[in-house]
């Protein structure tokens, strides 16, 4: 939000002074222009921003000795990079039980339901407040403007389905938690739930919570709704989503608990959301075969 309110001090102050020497001021028919031109500016701002953003991604991926770890900069950039794009694709952000959430000095794993690529982009501009890396799949880091600066910010990379892969990454994410660098968000279903809505939410991967009990760390589970329907309502309307933190579990809460049995809990909790706010949801028919593929 810092960087929306810089851009948007930066157009306003330029469509001022564009009004004023450009001899604007001298008629009413021209009442109207300072509003475009804050609009025309601030886009314009993005654009160049979104240019830098490609720049430096471009630099980054080719630096193959740069070394892993969080970046508060980079998850700066990102989380305010990711505040701009919900004004881009009409997207309203509805935040709940945030409240619940650890102090942003004390460090936690995220957990979330996964229905689309736009999951994490809404949690990084939520956790602008919260130093936080997000253990993210490989193909991300080639995309063109945030694959360098997820690589940068520190992000974990995981290999879908390569266990030993996974393992390790779990393995840093904890270290990540327990050393008091930043939290770590993860989707344990492992991948996007291209059969919403039959089920709702996938099976949890129970290998995802070794990084909680590495770190006995609290668990902030949030349960996300219509990041799905983004791109079949943009640009002509706006899409609702909803991001609910639907409970914190201290450690003591669950280290009586196995891995499988904590997915399986905190993926009821997801559910329960679900069911109690089924009205959020812009459509709920199950998809065709054919419609998955």
């Amino acid at each position: 939000m810092t960087l929306t309110l810089i851009f948007l001090a930066i157009a306003t102050t330029l469509s001022v002074l564009t009004f004023h020497f450009g001899g604007y001021y001298q008629s009413l028919v021209w009442v109207w222009l300072p509003f475009v031109l804050i609009f025309a500016y601030f886009w314009g701002l993005f654009l160049l921003h979104a240019l830098y953003m490609a720049f430096f991604s471009f630099v980054t991926k080719r630096m193959k000795n740069l070394p892993m770890k969080p970046r508060p900069y980079g998850m700066w950039m990102l989380s305010q990079t990711c505040f701009i794009l919900g004004y881009f694709f009409r997207v309203h952000v509805h935040a709940s039980g945030m409240g619940k959430l650890p102090d942003p000095k004390r460090k936690f794993m995220i957990v979330s339901n996964h229905l689309s690529g736009f999951d994490h982009v809404f949690l990084i501009s939520l956790f602008h407040a919260h130093r936080m890396v997000c253990v993210s799949k490989t193909q991300n880091l080639k995309v063109i403007l945030a694959g360098g600066w997820i690589r940068y910010a520190g992000y974990l990379s995981i290999v879908q389905d390569d266990v030993v892969s996974g393992t390790k990454v779990i393995e840093t994410a904890g270290r990540y938690i327990a050393e008091d660098r930043c939290s770590v968000c993860i989707a344990p279903e492992g991948t996007r739930n291209k059969q919403f809505p039959s089920p709702r939410v996938l099976p949890f991967h129970p290998g995802s919570f070794a990084m909680a009990y590495q770190a006995k760390c609290p668990i902030a589970v949030f349960a996300i709704q219509n990041t799905n329907c983004i791109l079949k309502r943009w640009p002509l309307r706006h899409t609702a989503v909803y991001f609910d933190c639907v409970g914190v579990l201290e450690y003591d809460e669950y280290k009586s608990l196995t891995q499988k049995e904590l997915a399986e809990k905190t993926r009821a909790m997801i559910e329960k959301r679900f069911e109690q706010k089924e009205a959020r949801f812009y459509h709920l028919k199950p998809k065709t075969e054919e419609e998955a593929k």
